[in-house]
C-alpha cells in the first residue's frame, strides 16, 4: 500500500501550526477550503493572536466565509494534532512541491512516501 502524503494537507498543516517557511502563500494552495484557512491565519497572525480553532474560525467569519461540517472537523483535527516528524522536517521541500506544481513543473515527493 503506499502511503503518499498530500502536499497542499501537509503544508496546510504546517500553517496552522506556525511551522511553514516564510514564502508560503495562500495562492499555493488549489483546494479552497486551504486558501481561506490560510489567508485567515495571516489574519491572526496579523493582529498578533494565537492561532486556535476559535480565532481562525473567527476569522473566517468576519471574511465572510462559512465551513462546511465535514472542512469544519478537519480544521479541529488538524489543529488538535502537531504535525509528524515527516511533515515538520520536509516542510520546504513540501512548499517547493506547491511551488512547482503552480510554475507547472513536476512536483518531486518521492521522498515523503513510506
Amino acid at each position: 500500500m503506499c502511503n503518499a502524503l498530500s502536499p497542499e494537507k501537509a503544508v496546510i498543516w504546517t500553517v496552522l501550526h506556525g511551522l511553514a517557511p516564510t514564502d508560503v502563500r495562500c495562492a499555493h494552495f488549489t483546494h479552497g477550503v486551504y486558501q481561506s484557512w490560510c489567508r485567515a491565519v495571516r489574519d491572526v497572525a496579523l493582529a498578533e493572536g494565537a492561532i486556535s480553532y476559535e480565532s481562525v474560525s473567527s476569522a473566517l467569519k468576519y471574511r465572510g466565509e462559512t465551513l462546511r461540517p465535514a472542512d469544519e472537523r478537519a480544521l479541529r483535527r488538524l489543529l488538535r494534532l502537531p504535525p509528524p516528524p515527516r511533515i515538520r522536517d520536509n516542510a520546504e521541500l513540501l512548499v517547493q512541491a506547491l511551488r512547482d506544481r503552480q510554475n507547472g513543473r513536476r512536483m518531486h515527493i518521492e521522498k515523503l512516501i513510506n
